[in-house]
């Protein structure tokens, strides 16, 4: 997982309500391999001399660090396969909830916030930010500590550098890990972590670091990596600095009826309203009881529409979509937290087939776009990642449906099922009874 910079949600599933970026062809055939790697070695070994020296010159790094920096580096291919590389398919929601709620993250996210009390009670009344939350970060960006990457993130970083699909953006991140380095606070040798150059136990890139680690311990340095006191007091400061709020929750499922239109049109729709107003249409508390009667703003969310659960978000949870714009990644932080500082969890319903769902993949999502923009009702790129826009136009296409709109629906009638029988609500997601409607 990685930090912040909304780039990173193209290395991660199901961004619901990230931007729509384009899709990066994969190297899987020899002649494309071929194309990009060809004399590669000659040509990085070049571009490597000039960055040097214009690290040297232009950014005062001492020569002494970015000769060690750089020493016995080589072009790492790897890296570039990582880049390339995109998921076919988006994750459902149980798929993801499955793999980040497992039964020994949640117990030894326990154990950590026994062993850790005193610590985490010191940074939360530093940052205001809950322990459950921090350790729930720290249980999904690197298992508590135990995967923290394999990758020099220097000589990691100078590949993405000198490759030119973001090299912008990466030569700006090369800049600030060796500044990283300049000023003392890790040697090179040892500044281990992604392949795209985020490390330590909440997996900062090296700009993040900049602007928000700080030193926890007091030893003048500040170490991600091997200080846990440090890496925790750098993730509380980030989430503060932000905006985070100690008081709130990051949200709650919730649980709405299939025939309460009124409640569907707030899913995924990234309207903002009441905990009171919600509750005034009829969405209820997972189990079934009333919300409460307050004014806090909250958001509707249904990361699989109406094939997986729906969820009350609160101000906190935009927060941690900063972090990592992925809707499927920010529930489970927030649903790992509670996890943690609870003896339950909630039991959502699965559908029957839950287990062999699979969502659109990024060929269907480009027809379900191109059937939406000529309908005129997608005013976007053909991406084939599924993203607020989208979203927005899948809506307004199933109100179409159960409006009656002779621009889609036969004889001007409202359509209230699909094709396999499943009823037609406006919840915006992708599904294969809204592909075989709209596209086939």
């Amino acid at each position: 997982m990685y930090f912040i910079i909304l780039f990173l949600f193209c290395c991660f599933v199901n961004p619901v309500f990230a931007q729509e970026a384009p899709i990066v062809k994969s190297l899987n055939d020899a002649s494309e391999e071929i194309e990009i790697f060809s004399n590669v070695d000659a040509e990085f070994f070049e571009w490597l001399d000039d960055f040097k020296k214009k690290a040297i010159k232009k950014y005062d790094i001492k020569p002494e660090i970015v000769n060690k920096a750089f020493k016995n580096i080589k072009y790492e291919k790897k890296v570039i396969h990582a880049d390339r590389k995109q998921p076919e398919f988006l994750k459902t929601f149980w798929v993801y909830y499955d793999s980040a709620l497992k039964p020994e993250r949640v117990a030894n996210g326990k154990i950590k916030l026994k062993e850790h009390a005193k610590l985490l009670d010191d940074v939360y009344k530093k940052f205001n930010v809950q322990p459950h939350i921090l350790l729930a970060f720290w249980g999904m960006e690197t298992n508590y500590g135990t995967i923290l990457g394999k990758y020099n993130v220097i000589h990691a970083l100078a590949t993405l550098s000198f490759d030119q699909r973001r090299s912008e953006f990466f030569t700006n991140e090369l800049i600030k890990a060796l500044q990283i380095v300049n000023k003392g606070h890790i040697d090179s040798s040892k500044f281990i972590g992604s392949w795209a150059g985020a490390f330590g136990n909440f997996q900062f890139i090296p700009s993040t670091f900049v602007a928000y680690a700080i030193d926890g311990n007091g030893d003048g340095k500040i170490d991600l990596i091997n200080s846990f006191e440090d890496a925790l007091y750098s993730a509380a400061n980030y989430l503060s600095k932000m905006g985070w709020n100690g008081k709130y929750r990051w949200g709650r499922p919730v649980m709405i009826s299939k025939n309460n239109k009124k409640a569907w049109e707030y899913v995924n729709s990234n309207d903002w309203e009441s905990v009171k107003f919600f509750s005034s249409i009829g969405v209820k508390t997972y189990t079934g009881g009333k919300l409460p009667n307050t004014d806090i703003k909250a958001m509707l969310i249904a990361p699989d529409g109406i094939y997986g659960p729906v969820f009350m978000v609160y101000e906190n949870f935009k927060y941690i979509m900063r972090w990592n714009a992925s809707t499927n990644y920010a529930l489970s932080i927030g649903l790992l937290a509670d996890a943690i500082s609870s003896n339950s969890m909630p039991v959502f319903e699965r559908p029957s087939n839950w287990d062999s769902f699979k969502p659109m993949n990024n060929l269907q999502l480009k027809e379900i776009q191109k059937a939406l923009k000529d309908l005129d009702i997608y005013d976007s790129s053909i991406t084939g990642i599924y993203g607020k826009k989208t979203m927005k136009a899948i809506k307004k296409y199933q109100n179409m449906l159960l409006d009656g709109d002779e621009k889609v629906s036969k004889d001007g009638k409202e359509i209230t099922t699909y094709k396999s029988g499943k009823p037609v609500i406006s919840d915006g997601y992708p599904s294969m009874d809204l592909y075989e409607m709209l596209v086939k």
